[in-house]
């Protein structure tokens, strides 16, 4: 009998050992070759054109998942489409940072709970050095608990966590840690790829699902005209794997322009682009013809429920 328990026991920590050396796409039911993208649609909630370009490229392009920025205007126009859209890929873009020079948002949380993370006219600050030149931690967490308590709240169920201009990405890996700690407790998976992982440190455990690569298009990429040309590459050149492509969506109108005045970079023009890209015939061409599977978080965050 203790022989038969002996043997019994080897072959569940084989399985077990197998189980864990399956790449992330075989653990999505794919083949280990298979080549996996999300294409991921940033700054929902800023402006009402970036939500109306991001659910229609959601709806009939190529776009699978999307990120909402809970501090921004609009939100309430996003929790009215999530609710009514449950089946769409959603999560929250953590929020510390508010880097347009007429557009601004404040902390969801109280200003005097987190006062470290505001200027002197209460908004946050433009960029990510000087917020980390300023924010005590516990204020940080205490921020983005509030925006994740505020998209519930609002009816909307978050499928990931990623981080609005890497400010979460820190050469202090308590930023990290805070990140990856949040969407543990609940229960869904943060957006981290091999080097945003060696921001945790050495003692840091492995999070459960790490993708492979995160595309963007470039500042070069704008400047030459060429956004069209840097995802139909990348696209062409994908390896196997599970990528994501981070993309600004929106319109390039006069609501979109005055957002991003005397700010070229992600403002008007580039998220049309990136909208007519992704909402085009030749990106869902490219896509069949490289044999690349669109799939969503919700999918990868169902891995950490079984």
């Amino acid at each position: 009998m203790k022989h038969f328990l002996r043997i019994a026991l080897s072959l569940f920590l084989m399985g077990q050992g197998l189980s864990a050396q399956k790449s992330l796409q075989e653990r999505l039911g794919y083949s280990n070759d298979a080549k996996l993208l999300i294409v991921h649609a940033d700054d929902l909630g800023v402006i009402h054109g970036v939500n109306q370009a991001s659910f229609k490229a959601m709806q009939e392009g190529s776009v699978s998942s999307a990120s909402i920025m809970v501090p921004t205007p609009w939100l309430p126009e996003v929790a009215k489409y999530a609710t009514a859209n449950p089946d769409h890929d959603m999560g929250i873009h953590l929020t510390l940072t508010s880097e347009w020079q007429l557009l601004r948002w404040s902390p969801v949380a109280p200003r005097s709970q987190v006062s470290s993370l505001v200027n002197s006219n209460g908004y946050f600050y433009p960029d990510c050095n000087t917020l980390w030149e300023n924010a005590k931690i516990e204020e940080v967490e205490i921020e983005l608990r509030a925006q994740i308590e505020k998209a519930i709240a609002m009816g909307i169920q978050p499928t990931h966590l990623d981080s609005h201009m890497g400010c979460l990405f820190s050469t202090d890996p308590r930023y990290y840690q805070l990140y990856t700690k949040l969407a543990d407790e609940y229960g869904i998976p943060a957006m981290v790829n091999h080097q945003i992982e060696q921001l945790g440190g050495d003692e840091i455990e492995e999070p459960p699902v790490v993708i492979d690569q995160i595309f963007g298009a470039g500042t070069e990429d704008f400047d030459k005209d060429a956004m069209g040309k840097y995802y139909a590459d990348t696209l062409k050149n994908l390896e196997p794997g599970v990528h994501v492509m981070i993309i600004h969506c929106g319109y390039d109108n006069m609501e979109s322009q005055g957002m991003s005045f005397e700010h070229p970079y992600w403002g008007a023009k580039w998220r049309q682009d990136d909208y007519d890209f992704f909402a085009s015939d030749e990106c869902a061409r490219i896509l069949e013809e490289q044999n690349i599977h669109l799939v969503t978080w919700k999918e990868i965050g169902k891995l950490l429920k079984k």
